[in-house]
């Protein structure tokens, strides 16, 4: 099955095959466009780049902060670390995340006691519509 040439749709026949080369035949504002589309791509391309280099930056930083504690105000490790300290550090964090799990805990429960009222009073409201006691009409949004 032989394949058909497309018809080109442009005034260059040309396919270049770096982006140095200008084709011949282009007017200067196609020169232009062509130039400004050039420089777009290789922006979006070093953006790209730049994010994920700084991604790697963060990680690097939080893990730097997690260990800092093991080192003087100059960022040097001390002589002899003493290993009571090393235990007292994690202590403390092991005592921060239990703190901060208790903490999600009892919002979690809070989020469930205040979607039993928020279901409750929904149906209360559907309630007295259906037997038309209801004068003003509610707008709640149920989430």
């Amino acid at each position: 099955m032989a394949q058909e040439k497309r018809q080109k749709i442009g005034l260059i026949d040309t396919e270049p095959k770096s982006s140095r080369q200008t084709p011949e035949g282009l007017t200067t504002q196609q020169q232009a466009l062509r130039e400004a589309a050039i420089k777009h791509f290789k922006a979006n391309k070093v953006k790209a780049y730049i994010a994920e280099q700084i991604k790697h930056v963060n990680a690097n930083r939080q893990i730097s902060d997690g260990i800092r504690f093991l080192f003087d105000k100059h960022g040097n490790p001390p002589a002899n670390v003493p290993l009571e300290d090393i235990f007292a550090e994690r202590k403390k964090i092991e005592a921060q995340i239990r703190w901060l799990e208790a903490l999600c805990s009892e919002l979690r429960n809070n989020l469930s006691k205040v979607k039993e009222i928020e279901d409750l009073a929904l149906k209360l409201i559907g309630q007295d519509q259906d037997k038309g006691g209801l004068t003003q009409t509610c707008f709640l949004n149920k989430q």
